[in-house]
């Protein structure tokens, strides 16, 4: 998942910025930013630094919007970004705390923060006056990433409707302070409303690893209760021999947050769709797309039934295989059951290719994972990463330093395991811009894998996934001014280079250097080679899903959401698109939090995909491990960040356009 930006503050924060002398703004902004409040010791600590946030960025935008004489960007366009900079760094302090902080009050006082921020932001992307100043700029002469930047923040401050009567843009100023809100309850939802499997005996859990019947164990009552909390669900899903218990976790987990999260959802959809008809547009999924590179909800679509019609075969084909080995243990079955397919699929691979996910599983831990990402990041980009001594806010999270031939680039928390409270899935959460010679960014990967014992060959991959996000935020965060950092870039390619990354947890020259089982044998490469062998099955199956899901969120804000009923869309679309019915009596939308962040557009994890498979070509041509391509790749595809357009950056590093030529080629092996 790609870095977390409340989606309020898009119209005003996603506005590029040009080189220009430090405005008087900017030597407060920076003071203020240099303190990173992320540790608050109480809700009234949270509270007073919200209303200190809220008063320093009213303070500059009061000196914008009054500014007379010649516009100019050593002058206004300076001082936007240091008004962009200021909002952008108290909402993700904000967020991070709301997210993660253990003490439910303090979580509740920074959402509140949050709501507050974001109202800010809608205010400021409506601001007539300083659009007026920002037009008012003589573009001639400027270099093409000024042109482009000064360009994309004129649109942007259009598309968000500030050029509308003062009647429309008080309406849309309402509409996104209730999307906000709306959205916030959405997350706290999926957040706090957790499901429980509860088991009367052991025998429930026959199949699953000892590590996790160790740490399953009954208690007082002779119950045993596994939460939805990702390292309880995907051990059953895969191992649990019952299938009872298998059906009843899938049902569990895909009502988390409902019924709370239909009402709220609905509300959401109705008041976007409401935003995209004020501003012109016939849905939200038509002005959510008009600006990212694939244009057009039409162009979505399209895309979507080309790469399914490519998956197809091969997922039919994997679908039979998994039916008959299905009916080896239930005779009479006439499908697949979606409760049964990481389980059947594991048998499989075991069986036919001779790879057991249980041995697989003792060869991972945790922190082997994060020596072996960091050893990755030193040796394809040079990062010399070293711990950094800063108070953190729970006992299990930990800080780092990302160093370059001894020059500070960039700062980051790792806060990896589950608790009560905690955001539940895993994302790199920005903290601070970073801008050349004045501050450095700073961000957080917030994951759910499991602290102690084995770790699932799924969750290595997630993590280096997580951590492209990260490097990405750091290396680009060396701009002249923060608007041009990696979260200003078209979002369809922000998944890119964290897809990228993943290929190399399937490499054995990767994985030798930290995979090791517990008498500290390394991964022998045969077992490699055969997962390598295994990986593809189930794949297609897999990407089809993801276009199913792709598809439901296009399709929940391309229509009317008062004419629509959120089961029988999702059911219309999931089956339209994937290998596996749907479940009836679930609700997953409930706890589909991409539906907020990423509205309409989840296909970007599959046009990402694309993008990624297409750019690793070229290690595929020069080696995997090859550091002038890495290091090429680090300065031509995560260092620019938002400068440019994402089309440029892949003509720069591949010597041509995009294709979806690879990804095409993978699903039809």
């Amino acid at each position: 998942m790609r870095l977390v930006i409340r989606a309020s503050l898009i119209a005003c924060l996603l506005l590029g910025t040009a080189h220009a002398a430090p405005p008087p703004a900017q030597v407060e902004v920076d003071a203020y930013l240099a303190d990173l409040a992320i540790v608050p010791a109480s809700a009234e600590e949270v509270d007073r630094r919200c209303a200190s946030s809220l008063g320093l960025i009213a303070k500059v935008r009061q000196g914008l919007e009054t500014r007379e004489g010649n516009a100019g960007i050593p002058t206004d366009f300076a001082t936007f970004d240091a008004l962009g900079t200021l909002v952008g760094g108290g909402n993700f302090e904000m967020s991070l705390i709301s997210q993660t902080n253990p003490a439910k009050p303090i979580r509740a006082a920074a959402e509140a923060c949050v709501q507050k921020i974001s109202d800010v932001a809608t205010a400021i992307s409506l601001s007539r006056p300083i659009y007026d100043r920002l037009a008012a700029i003589d573009a001639t002469g400027l270099d093409p990433k000024t042109t482009y930047i000064l360009n994309r923040a004129l649109t942007d401050y259009r598309r968000a409707g500030v050029d509308r009567d003062a009647a429309t843009r008080a309406k849309v100023q309402a509409l996104q302070q209730e999307i906000t809100e709306l959205g916030l309850t959405f997350a706290r939802n999926i957040r706090e409303m957790k499901g429980e499997l509860v088991l009367k005996s052991a025998d429930d859990l026959a199949g699953l690893p000892q590590d996790y019947l160790d740490a399953h164990k009954p208690g007082p009552d002779g119950l045993i209760r596994i939460t939805t909390d990702y390292p309880d669900v995907l051990p059953i899903f895969e191992f649990a021999n019952k299938e009872e218990v298998r059906m009843n976790m899938r049902t569990i987990f895909n009502n988390r947050a409902w019924p709370a999260n239909e009402a709220v959802l609905k509300s959401l959809l109705a008041r976007r769709y409401e935003l995209a008809q004020l501003l012109g547009f016939p849905s939200y999924a038509a002005l959510i797309t008009e600006d990212k590179m694939v244009g057009s909800p039409e162009r979505v679509a399209s895309f979507l039934d080309e790469v399914n019609a490519a998956a197809k075969p091969g997922a039919e084909a994997d679908y039979a295989e998994l039916l008959a080995r299905e009916r080896q243990f239930k005779p009479d079955a006439d499908k697949v059951e979606p409760w049964n397919v990481a389980y059947v699929e594991r048998l499989i691979r075991k069986e036919k290719y001779e790879v057991d996910s249980a041995l697989v599983r003792q060869y991972f831990t945790f922190d082997k994972a994060k020596a072996g990402i960091f050893a990755l990041m030193k040796d394809l980009f040079g990062a010399d990463i070293r711990a950094w001594n800063t108070p953190v806010w729970d006992k299990g999270v930990s800080a780092y330093e990302l160093y370059d031939k001894g020059r500070l680039v960039g700062r980051f928390y790792l806060d990896m395991h589950p608790r009560e409270g905690k955001y539940s899935h895993a994302a790199q959460f920005a903290v601070r811009y970073g801008i050349a010679g004045r501050s450095v960014p700073v961000g957080a990967l917030v994951c759910n894998f499991p602290a102690e014992g084995p770790m699932d060959h799924d969750d290595v991959t997630t993590f280096l996934h997580e951590f492209g996000h990260l490097i990405h935020w750091l290396y680009s965060g060396n701009q002249v001014y923060a608007q041009q950092s990696m979260d200003k870039l078209q979002w369809d390619f922000i998944e890119a280079p964290s897809q990228l990354l993943e290929e190399w947890t399937w490499q054995y020259d990767t994985l030798k250097r930290f995979a090791s089982n517990p008498k500290g044998e390394p991964i022998p490469q045969d077992l490699v080679r055969k997962m390598n062998a295994a990986r593809n099955f189930g794949e297609p199956s897999e990407w089809k899903s993801q276009l199913a899901y792709a598809a439901i969120s296009l399709n929940y804000y391309s229509r009317d959401p008062a004419r629509t009923d959120l089961t029988d869309l999702w059911a219309q679309q999931y089956q339209r698109y994937a290998m596996y019915p749907y479940v009836p009596g679930t609700h997953p939308y409930a706890s589909f939090g991409h539906l907020d962040g990423y509205s309409a557009i989840y296909y970007t994890y599959v046009w990402s995909e694309a993008i990624a498979l297409d750019l690793f070509t070229r290690f595929q041509t020069a080696g995997i491990r090859d550091t002038e391509t890495a290091l090429q790749y680090r300065k031509l595809i995560l260092e620019p960040g938002g400068s440019q357009d994402a089309s440029s950056l892949i003509q720069a590093f591949l010597g041509r356009p995009f294709s979806l030529d690879a990804l095409k080629a993978k699903l039809q092996k």
